[in-house]
C-alpha cells in the first residue's frame, strides 16, 4: 500500500501529505481502508473499462439466459444477435459465449468483493500501524491477482 504523501480527513482534522506511520492510528486505519477501496475500484474498471459496460453485459447475459432456457429456439434476442453478427457465430454459440464471459466477470467481482471486505475488516481490527498495513497489503494483493487475464485487464 502507499505509505507516503497520504491525505485523509479523520475526526474533523485534515491530514495532508502525511506518512502512514506518522498518522494517528484511527487516521491510518481509515487511510488503509480507503486504499483497499481504491484498488478494488481500479480492479473492477480494469476488467470492464466503462462502468456502463457492466450494464450492457448484464443485459446480454439476461437475454442469453432466456434464450438458453428456451433451448436456443425462437427469436434471437438483440444482444445475442449483435454478438452473432459481430463474431460470426451461431445463435447458440453466441449465447454460450456471452454466458461464459458473464460467469467469469461475476466470479471476479465476487473475489474482489470478498478480498475488499476481508481486508477492510482486518484493518478495522488492527491495533497498530504494522497490522493495518499487513491487512491492507494482503487485500490489495488478492484484489490485483483476481483480475489477471480477465476482461480488459
Amino acid at each position: 500500500m502507499q505509505k507516503e504523501y497520504l491525505n485523509v480527513i479523520f475526526g474533523g482534522t485534515s491530514y495532508v501529505g502525511y506518512e502512514f506511520d506518522n498518522l494517528p492510528l484511527g487516521a491510518a486505519l481509515l487511510a488503509a481502508q480507503q486504499q483497499i477501496d481504491q484498488v478494488a475500484n481500479q480492479a473492477r474498471t480494469s476488467v470492464l473499462g466503462d462502468p456502463l459496460r457492466a450494464v450492457e453485459l448484464d443485459l446480454a447475459a439476461t437475454e442469453a439466459k432466456a434464450f438458453a432456457t428456451a433451448d436456443f429456439t425462437g427469436d434471437v434476442p438483440r444482444s445475442v444477435q449483435a454478438w452473432v453478427d459481430a463474431a460470426e457465430l451461431t445463435p447458440q454459440a453466441a449465447a454460450e459465449s456471452i454466458l461464459a464471459e458473464w460467469a467469469d466477470w461475476v466470479e471476479v467481482l465476487q473475489q474482489i468483493r470478498a478480498a475488499r471486505l476481508m481486508g477492510k475488516q482486518g484493518v478495522l481490527k488492527a491495533t497498530s500501524h504494522r497490522a493495518a498495513e499487513a491487512a491492507a497489503d494482503q487485500a490489495i494483493a488478492l484484489i490485483r491477482e483476481s483480475v489477471v487475464g480477465i476482461g480488459d485487464a
